[in-house]
């Protein structure tokens, strides 16, 4: 099963910046084909050709290791973690990619993907979930996620700050939106202290 969630900005209590969070969980096993996000497979995917775009206001500034990938396989009956791996992914130069998606009132565009020195423990992981007995594989479920954590550049901006993600991986011939202009100031009610603004100044 693949179910696209909904984003949520939290505080970053490592960080003291913006945490967004549950851009895509996907579950190994059953896949139910009702988007084109069904497509992707976690399993069987090329990590070589997986690409997550980040675009969001000029006021905002993603740091260095503030796209991080987590990996995580769960036991389905007691939901016991199996196995978790994490990964910062690498911002790349692919200025064709980020022109495609560029628009004009959200002006910057930055293309992430996994690093050449994890490609090949991703693709261990994958070989190993694979070479289960299928029995087995039924009784894992597994959640990939992708975090992106950002500060706005003038502390007093208490305007908008809109983000865009997208994936494009080798089940897909384009990015693929996974959520479109979400304002990081829209922060669910009893998330922040009343009157704090979620997006932290840089420092």
């Amino acid at each position: 099963m693949l179910k696209l969630m909904f984003q949520r900005a939290t505080r970053s209590a490592r960080t003291g910046s913006l945490l967004i969070a549950a851009s895509l969980a996907v579950l190994f096993a059953s896949p139910v084909h009702s988007s084109e996000l069904d497509k992707f497979n976690p399993a069987t995917t090329d990590p070589e050709l997986f690409r997550i775009a980040v675009r969001h206001s000029e006021r905002l500034k993603v740091p260095e290791k503030g796209v991080k990938m987590l990996v995580v396989m769960t036991d389905r009956k007691n939901g016991r973690v199996l196995k978790e791996k994490k990964v910062f992914l690498q911002k790349t130069t692919a200025t064709a990619d980020a022109a495609k998606l560029a628009n004009s009132q959200n002006g910057l565009v930055s293309i992430y993907r996994i690093p050449d020195r994890q490609i090949s423990k991703i693709r261990a992981l994958q070989a190993k979930f694979l070479t289960l007995p299928e029995t087995r594989r039924d009784e894992i479920a597994g959640s990939l996620s992708i975090d992106v954590t950002g500060c706005k550049l003038d502390p007093d901006d208490t305007g908008q700050m809109l983000i865009s993600t997208f994936l494009k991986s080798s089940e897909f011939s384009d990015f693929v939106a996974l959520a479109t202009d979400y304002d990081l100031r829209n922060v669910p009610s009893g998330d922040l202290a009343t009157n704090a603004d979620p997006v932290r100044p840089c420092r």
